[in-house]
């Protein structure tokens, strides 16, 4: 089967987590096809990847909006004062594991979009060249943030992230992530999508992000497929001979005007 033309948004998430994601989305910026990388500006290691990415021309850079904190372990607060976002944090400061805690917590609107800011400033402040803006874990549904995120990304020229589909779910179980990928591509009918990934190493950094449910060791061993995947000379080839193209956010979606 040949698609017709599909643009594809290659993307990496949680850049600023740890060391081992940062190298990790390096390289696959670079010998790879990865095009995207979303920033977490909250993450321990943010000032690391600032430094590492933001001389590579060829990459659009997003802001990873964070606010929750999800692993036993690293944690992480928000880039303002706890005392100034109080409904975002618990004891120790930290953000919440998760947007339904958060929910939980009665998240407070104005704390958010405000926090939201705070990380686009640092981000930029950093030598980022910031043209998107997409969510850690899908957080814009509490407490209404989307359309508040939807103005801020209008008022500050940034593409929505949100506006773009997803390649289509395959229900089957694949042996690698190429297949899975391949498999989602062959369905899909022409058009722009986006495909997101989290590289990473199975370094002792990274073999650290885990929570009560998974596997010790799962996390590592799944971004470092991650991390494979974008430097495959099958999947480059894949693209290729079948029309489709790999593109940035900016390539496929344009700033869209703030609402009334």
């Amino acid at each position: 089967m040949t698609n017709a033309h599909i643009r594809l948004v290659t993307r990496g998430d949680d850049a600023g987590s740890c060391h081992s994601a940062n190298a990790a989305i390096l390289e696959a910026c670079q010998e790879g096809i990865l095009r995207n990388v979303s920033i977490m500006v909250p993450g321990p290691a943010f000032e690391e990847v600032a430094s590492m990415l933001a001389g590579l021309p060829h990459i659009c850079f997003g802001l990873h909006v964070t606010l929750n904190a999800e692993w036993d372990g690293p944690k992480w607060g928000p880039v303002l004062p706890p005392e100034q976002v109080p409904s975002l944090v618990d004891e120790q400061g930290h953000f919440f594991t998760t947007p339904n805690v958060l929910q939980e917590h009665n998240a407070r609107g104005e704390e958010m979009i405000a926090e939201v800011q705070a990380q686009l400033q640092l981000a930029r402040k950093s030598g980022l060249n910031i043209s998107y803006l997409d969510e850690h874990m899908g957080v814009s549904w509490v407490s209404d943030l989307r359309p508040r995120l939807a103005n801020l990304a209008a008022r500050e020229g940034l593409v929505d992230a949100h506006a773009l589909r997803h390649l289509p779910r395959i229900k089957e179980t694949f042996d690698n992530e190429i297949d899975r990928l391949v498999a989602s591509l062959e369905v899909a009918p022409p058009g722009d999508y986006v495909f997101v990934t989290h590289p990473g190493y199975a370094a002792p950094d990274m073999q650290l992000l885990g929570h009560a449910g998974l596997a010790p060791g799962q996390v590592a061993r799944e971004r470092d497929a991650d991390r494979r995947l974008w430097l495959d000379a099958r999947l480059r080839d894949y693209c290729k001979q079948h029309d489709v193209e790999i593109a940035r956010y900016t390539d496929v979606l344009t700033v869209q005007p703030p609402a009334n």
